[in-house]
């Protein structure tokens, strides 16, 4: 099935899960772990569950990971999960990925990519299923998971129009994020005013737009991708704040 089999790209493009606590002060607002459960629909039918998590440890080290499965009708008829994990830092300067990892499983073409950063070089490597290759990368460059990570720190901290690369494939793309309008929302873990961010990447018409709930520490309630097939939504149904990790997690 087409939407099933576009479960990893079209969550990891959008990154629909994080949460950032903003600080009232002056300080550099503070990423929270959290975990999270959104619906994954295509007009009227919801066809998957997301599940998210991001962990912390006091050090700053991070792990975010995503686990996007088919429910319903969907779920008899296919099998697919998908799975995706970015680990590196979160420093006072911002988000610095260490790995990403993508998984594809039980499906009739299978997929496995991982890309590791070597900032002293600054180059990034990409395998995918087995054939590996470099490329060089610029400051502040995120995986395409991290960058929402990245997203959700510069909202909070003020910031509504919001640029970097991202390393997504053979070559870093130029992702960039813009406030549209303040809205209120409804989804089922509630009504929240929320600011509505379009994302272009490549300097392309805007394709997909987050909605992010102040009220929530700019955690994003929904997320809207344009497909050729159709439109697809990301809605939060629940959430709830962790402790962070221990630094041996």
């Amino acid at each position: 099935m087409n939407a099933v089999r576009r479960l990893g790209c079209f969550f990891s493009i959008l990154g629909l899960s994080l949460i950032c606590r903003a600080a009232l002060t002056g300080e550099q607002p503070q990423l929270s772990p959290f975990t999270a459960e959104y619906s994954l629909s295509r007009g009227d039918f919801t066809f998957a569950k997301v599940e998210i998590a991001l962990t912390i440890d006091r050090r700053g080290v991070y792990r975010y990971s995503a686990d996007t499965t088919p429910i319903g009708l969907t779920a008899v008829l296919h099998r697919d999960q998908i799975s995706e994990i970015s680990n590196g830092v979160i420093t006072n300067e911002g988000v610095v990925p260490q790995s990403y990892h993508y998984r594809h499983r039980n499906s009739d073409s299978p997929r496995s990519v991982d890309i590791k950063f070597d900032w002293p070089a600054m180059r990034v490597t990409n395998s995918l299923d087995g054939t590996s290759w470099s490329m060089k990368i610029q400051p502040g460059t995120q995986d395409k998971f991290s960058q929402q990570l990245s997203l959700m720190h510069a909202v909070a901290a003020g910031n509504r129009t919001v640029e970097f690369p991202v390393a997504d494939g053979g070559r870093a793309k130029d992702y960039s994020f813009s406030f549209q309008v303040e809205e209120v929302v409804d989804v089922e873990a509630g009504s929240f005013q929320s600011l509505k961010m379009a994302r272009s990447k490549n300097r392309r018409a805007s394709q997909a737009s987050l909605w992010l709930a102040p009220k929530l520490n700019y955690l994003p309630v929904i997320v809207e991708k344009k497909e050729r097939d159709g439109l697809y939504l990301m809605k939060l149904k629940r959430f709830a704040w962790t402790e962070p990790s221990t630094p041996d997690q």
